[in-house]
């Protein structure tokens, strides 16, 4: 996908229209990498749209809104030590901004190896979980947070696992969450991406993330 004026900073999103989709809500999916004015998103088919876009040919145009989301990921303290943790279509929200960086300590889990192939055609070095045991450790990512040495997280996947981040770890460790959510808008006009917070504030996923802080996050 070229995106040749457009500049992108890691965790930020982009938003999709589907054609004859029945619905005027666009698609988000977060930014699995850009480099030189080209932009990639990492797709699992599990609808009609995503049907779609798995068939999008060479050259065919794409209505897309691109960057989305807030990218203020300076916070991160990064000359401390960073473990990321990815779970299934997680892994894209991570990638962009885990590939930089000098040291990398990723820990990636899905169902049963279906993403497998993604590992090895990019080349991602990574502790591999999947639930069964049938195609790398048995168990899940967090499954690890007891056993490596961390000044900081870094993860992206399904509320559960952020919720289990938060119970494990204490509070003199940082846990940046990358939030993924269903939106309708992409724009903050909704409000259907809102989560809540410790102090009873809510933040909105596509304009105030995706990368919030994980371990203020109410889980319910």
């Amino acid at each position: 996908m070229e995106c040749m004026s457009v500049e992108i900073n890691p965790f930020q999103f982009l938003s999709i229209r589907i054609p004859d989709s029945g619905t005027i809500f666009r698609r988000p999916f977060s930014i699995f990498d850009f480099i030189e004015g080209e932009v990639s998103v990492l797709i699992k088919k599990v609808g009609k749209g995503t049907e779609f876009l798995s068939n999008i040919k060479i050259n065919e145009s794409l209505d897309v809104l691109i960057p989305l989301g807030n990218s203020d990921y300076r916070n991160i303290e990064l000359n401390t030590k960073i473990l990321f943790l990815a779970g299934g279509i997680g892994l894209a929200g991570i990638h962009a901004f885990y590939k930089k960086q000098n040291e990398r300590n990723l820990v990636f889990g899905d169902k049963d190896g279906e993403y497998r192939d993604v590992i090895e055609h990019f080349d991602i070095k990574c502790e591999y979980y999947t639930e069964t045991g049938k195609n790398g450790i048995k168990g899940f990512a967090t499954d690890s947070i007891e056993k490596k040495e961390f000044d900081s997280i870094i993860a992206c996947g399904p509320f559960a696992m952020f919720k289990t981040i938060k119970n494990k770890i204490n509070s003199k460790k940082r846990f940046y969450a990358v939030c993924e959510e269903i939106m309708a808008c992409g724009a903050g006009l909704c409000n259907g991406c809102t989560v809540k917070f410790d102090d009873g504030t809510f933040k909105k996923i596509c304009t105030e993330g995706p990368l919030l802080d994980g371990a203020r996050i109410m889980y319910e």
